[in-house]
């Protein structure tokens, strides 16, 4: 099975953007065309995820809004409450292990520094996740995964 990890693109911080929490933060216009690069950037490489797993807060929402509408079959897209940037990368890996109903390609949208420690979790290696960047990964839940390419914003031509 296929996993991308993708960060949410460049938000504000609350003040800047005139909201109450860090989970109101909206993504910036330079963090929407950075979602839709990704996005363009995953079809590129082949990817056509069936399923769309979010983070609860607004830049993550947006984000894979801005994702999504790349896809000619856009992915179901679901708020998955683990994704909030709570847990650790270990634990997150741990969720997603015990739900069996992922599909074969899955697109996993969150925050540093949980998105991070899962793709270190899976694949052994250390990644500087930029907003809206992304790794891909063949996950096997049994424990066998490998990294098949990663990617930041600046490194994408869509």
């Amino acid at each position: 099975m296929k996993l991308y990890v993708m960060r949410h693109g460049h938000s504000p911080s609350a003040i800047e953007a005139g909201v109450g929490s860090d989970s109101e933060r909206p993504l910036s216009h330079a963090g929407k065309d950075d979602a839709r690069r990704s996005g363009k950037y995953l079809l590129s490489r082949g990817a056509e995820p069936t399923l769309l797993l979010t983070s609860p807060l607004k830049r993550a929402l947006e984000t894979s809004q801005e994702a999504a509408r790349t896809f000619a079959r856009p992915p179901e897209v679901k708020v998955y409450e683990p994704l909030a940037n709570r847990l650790t990368g270990e634990d997150l890996l741990r969720r997603l292990i015990e739900d069996e109903s992922l599909p074969e390609e899955t697109l996993l949208v969150g925050h540093q520094p949980q998105l991070g420690e899962l793709a270190t979790c899976l694949t052994g290696a250390y990644f500087d996740l930029k907003p809206a960047g992304l790794v891909a990964v063949e996950f096997d839940p049994s424990g066998k995964s490998r990294h098949l390419w990663s990617a930041n914003p600046a490194e994408m031509s869509a």
